[in-house]
């Protein structure tokens, strides 16, 4: 057969070029370890490496997040081990102060301690990780709490905040003939207050707007509240009407009390925004009294109802400050309005419709209502809607409620109540409102303040703590204490400033009540304090599963892609040695002519 030297030569560089490339490739992986350095190497390998990558980028986030969480967790659990220290020192002294052994002087020196524990309870509550305050809910910027002046009366029973700043506790005494009542507002109520525990004692009155004014320190009395008055010669706190003003702290931090309202009459452009932990049904009534408005507010304590009646200037928009929170009112014509804070149901935001709108049941974010069709409440049919849990991005359609009509005419029209993830939302009619429009749309819009983070697909962790949980304290509005209604001995801060006030005005039995509610607050905060253990163990447990995930990924990932050291190096020596074989046959093909046949 006739080669030609054409055909020699194509064949010299094709071989060449096969080798050399080989070559180069072993190359490029020994120097980079790598069996896939291009997905030409293994387009199926290559795609289960970047799932492989992508798997590990999630764990070593997750591991970040827990680093994190872990942070928070260990400096919340070490400010708590702290204060659990200092309540336990407290007990000590509040059983000191109920011994009859102890003098007016011990006692007013032992205040002098409490109050300095008290004083670093607060600062333990304001601890701060990486700038964030940890027990403040989401409200990370701002201390959780600010020292603050209680007022309670002769029984114990909160009357609010003070303003003003005091260095000791002030005992106030209603002055009249033992028997005598007067009522706030009728007309001033003469009275005295000491800040010395009783050794001096400084004339004062109440005005009829019920304001006190203590030198420094005011408060303002609920009008229509009905006071026992008794003579300056008597020093028995049982009998008469007494208050006393003693330190205490007030919660600026999130809650995640919820509460909605529901208009039973008024203007539909009349707009109540609760404001604070309402932890009871509070039933508002505002009426005219001539240029201003007299409100009138009710709610159910211990079984019975009890009404507080207040007089306020006619402005836009109002702050209305109930025993439970505060309602912020908004409308033209604010008279003729009545409504309900319904506490444990969740605030609507309403878009297009001024129905009654409350969200009942547990929701962890925001869910969006939409409705299909028009429709009037109560008129029979059915009622179609679509809701959203990611912000409107994606909708679940093909959601109905049945639309019933009243049994008999004349009979109120019931609420519809529209399942959602979480719960429900429950629609009504707000005055003659009862009709729905196609588009129309409710925001589920629930208080949250715990702040969560992810540490395994699905899997979340709370990292921060919601002060007004663990300390008690003051709600910013209202006049009820943290737990006031539920659980009021639970509250620390609220203990330890009836503690300094008792030790301040020689008040035995008072130490013996303060004692008791030590007691109890620091079994709830041990209860608190084994709840951030118990999520700091989980984050513990969560980081050494994802180690072993992390490794069993890499392992897997690295059969795929990395190449085997020894072998790539026996390839390479003899891929060396085939390449330097075809150069120097190929040059002695190349040299050969006729002659050399010859």
């Amino acid at each position: 057969m006739r080669v030609s030297l054409r055909n020699q030569y194509s064949s010299f560089l094709f071989n060449l070029q096969n080798t050399q490339s080989r070559l180069m490739e072993l190359n490029m992986q020994a120097s980079s370890q790598k069996r896939i350095n291009k997905p030409s190497d293994d387009p199926v390998g290559t795609a289960r490496v970047l799932d492989y990558r992508s798997s590990l980028s999630a764990i070593n986030q997750y591991r970040a997040n827990i680093d994190t969480a872990t942070g928070w967790l260990n400096l919340a659990d070490e400010s708590m081990l702290q204060s659990s220290a200092i309540l336990t020192k407290l007990k000590g002294l509040a059983e000191q102060g109920s011994t009859g052994t102890m003098t007016a002087s011990d006692r007013e020196a032992t205040a002098y301690e409490v109050r300095q524990l008290f004083s670093q309870l607060v600062n333990l509550g304001n601890t701060r990780y990486e700038g964030k305050s940890i027990f403040g809910g989401q409200k990370f910027e701002q201390n959780a709490f600010e020292e603050g002046l209680m007022v309670y009366d002769e029984d114990g029973k909160s009357l609010g905040l003070a303003s003003g700043a005091a260095s000791r506790s002030i005992v106030v005494q209603f002055i009249g003939n033992e028997g005598d009542t007067a009522t706030v507002g009728d007309a001033a109520i003469p009275c005295r207050y000491s800040s010395d525990g009783g050794k001096t004692w400084t004339t004062g009155s109440v005005g009829t707007g019920g304001v006190l004014d203590m030198g420094g320190v005011s408060l303002q009395l609920p009008k229509g509240r009905v006071l026992d008055l008794s003579p300056e010669t008597n020093t028995n706190r049982t009998t008469g009407s007494w208050l006393t003003v003693a330190p205490t702290a007030v919660y600026k931090g999130d809650h995640e009390s919820q509460s909605a309202v529901k208009y039973t009459a008024g203007g539909l452009d009349v707009v109540a925004e609760p404001l604070g932990g309402f932890e009871r049904d509070v039933d508002v009534v505002v009426a005219a009294s001539g240029t201003d408005l007299a409100i009138t507010v009710s709610a159910q304590v211990n079984g019975s109802p009890e009404t507080w009646t207040t007089t306020m200037p006619d402005s836009r928009p109002l702050l209305l400050e109930t025993p439970y929170g505060a309602v912020r009112l908004s409308g033209t014509n604010l008279v003729g309005a009545e409504f309900t804070v319904k506490s444990g149901s969740t605030g609507v935001v309403k878009m297009g419709s001024a129905l009654n709108a409350e969200g009942r049941g547990l929701f962890d974010g925001d869910v969006m209502v939409r409705m299909e069709n028009t429709i009037t409440i109560g008129t029979g049919g059915t009622i179609n809607y679509s809701y959203s849990t990611d912000g409107g991005g994606t909708w679940l359609s093909g959601h109905s409620v049945s639309n019933s009509t009243p049994p008999n005419p004349g009979d109120p029209v019931k609420p519809v109540e529209l399942l959602v993830p979480g719960g429900k939302l429950v629609l009504s009619g707000r005055g003659s409102e009862f009709g729905l429009e196609a588009g129309d749309q409710f925001v589920i819009h629930p208080q949250t303040a715990a702040h969560e983070v992810e540490i395994s697909a699905g899997q979340y962790v709370q990292l921060n703590n919601i002060g007004s949980e663990v300390f008690g304290g003051y709600y910013e509005h209202g006049s009820q204490p943290a737990f006031g209604d539920s659980a009021g001995e639970k509250n620390i801060f609220v203990a330890v400033g009836k503690l300094v006030a008792a030790l301040e005005n020689n008040d035995q039995q008072g130490c013996a009540e303060a004692l008791n509610s030590l007691k109890t607050s620091q079994e709830h905060f041990t209860t608190q304090l084994a709840s951030v253990g118990a999520r700091e163990n989980r984050l513990e447990v969560a980081d050494t599963v994802l180690s072993g995930l992390g490794l069993n990924e890499t392992e897997r990932m690295s059969n795929i892609e990395d190449v085997d050291l020894a072998s790539l190096l026996t390839e390479l020596a003899n891929q060396q040695l085939s390449y330097e074989t075809v150069l120097k046959s190929s040059s002695m093909i190349m040299k050969m002519s006729l002659v050399n046949y010859l």
